[in-house]
């Protein structure tokens, strides 16, 4: 199934980059992982804004005067379908850099074309109601400040240090992924985010990654007995920030908290500004590279995993 991401753009080519001094204005766009491979790439029908994207040049950088600062920005450059026999170019961040309008002011980029992952894409996150373990027993998730103490798999009892709240449309590649009771271990009915993953453990997952534990999304899910999508109008999804990656349990089902690396928080600069606000020390774990609690599987992985 195709899965749509926004994320933030200039329209601007490193390999034919504009004059010195030009102004880049931010656009948030969608592009879509046609095959659902995880990647974004030339040959498979992915798509940027509905047009096909011809070239992915991962490691082109842009440096441009923001906020009042020289910064040099790595990312990626999309070749799309002008839909007039050329192309156009756009250009993202994949160092965790937020967006603003800036000025130009130089550029280096790569020759080689090849295609870049979409994983970090989209939240982790749960629905209001979703019952967290905590130190002495479980309380809804919606009531969590940063500050509580949620148990976790790997570090025990963690401290929260931010806690993020979106009402987004629930239809489409938003709707969130229904898990009935049962179906995971989980004591009830559990609904989460599409990219939401789960812990899976077992000689499945050995066999299939050699690990022991892996990490599947939830909309990889889809299909098997008990896990369908649930459309509504409108879902709250729920962000649960640590100082790293854990893995916490939701009706009792092991399950990741939002990663510290996402590139959701490139993508959304008011949360972005919340969370350094509130988490200052997230700059250096993205500037270091946020280790990722468990393998994440890649979609042909989980579908294994969970048959």
């Amino acid at each position: 199934m195709p899965q749509t991401y926004i994320d933030q753009f200039f329209y601007m080519d490193p390999g034919s980059a504009p004059p010195g001094g030009t102004s880049l204005t931010v656009q948030k766009v969608n592009f879509t992982d046609s095959d659902d491979d995880g990647f974004i790439g030339t040959a498979t029908g992915d798509t940027f804004n509905g047009a096909q994207v011809m070239n992915v040049w991962v490691g082109d950088t842009i440096t441009v005067i923001m906020g009042g600062s020289t910064v040099t920005i790595t990312g990626v450059t999309l070749y799309v379908d002008d839909g007039a026999g050329g192309t156009y170019a756009v250009f993202t961040p994949t160092d965790g850099t937020v967006l603003q309008d800036a000025t130009f002011q130089s550029s280096t980029w790569v020759n080689t074309s090849t295609q870049t992952p979409v994983s970090n894409f989209g939240p982790p996150c749960f629905t209001p109601g979703t019952l967290i373990r905590v130190p002495g027993g479980e309380v809804a998730v919606e009531t969590l400040v940063p500050g509580d103490l949620v148990e976790t798999l790997d570090h025990g009892a963690q401290p929260l240090r931010w806690v993020g709240r979106r009402t987004v449309e629930g239809r489409g590649d938003l709707a969130p992924v229904a898990i009935a009771a049962g179906t995971l271990d989980n004591l009830r009915d559990l609904r989460v985010s599409p990219q939401h993953r789960m812990l899976f453990t077992g000689w499945r997952a050995e066999l299939c990654t050699g690990q022991a534990e892996v990490l599947v999304a939830a909309k990889h899910l889809v299909g098997q007995p008990g896990i369908t999508r649930a459309p509504v109008d409108e879902v709250d999804y729920i962000h649960l920030l640590f100082d790293r990656h854990e893995i916490i349990f939701a009706e009792n089902t092991p399950t990741e908290s939002f990663y510290p690396g996402s590139e959701i928080l490139a993508a959304d600069r008011a949360m972005f500004n919340e969370v350094v606000r509130i988490f200052p020390e997230i700059l250096r774990i993205r500037a270091e590279g946020a280790p990722v609690a468990r393998r994440i599987g890649q979609r042909h992985e989980d579908r294994l995993i969970a048959s």
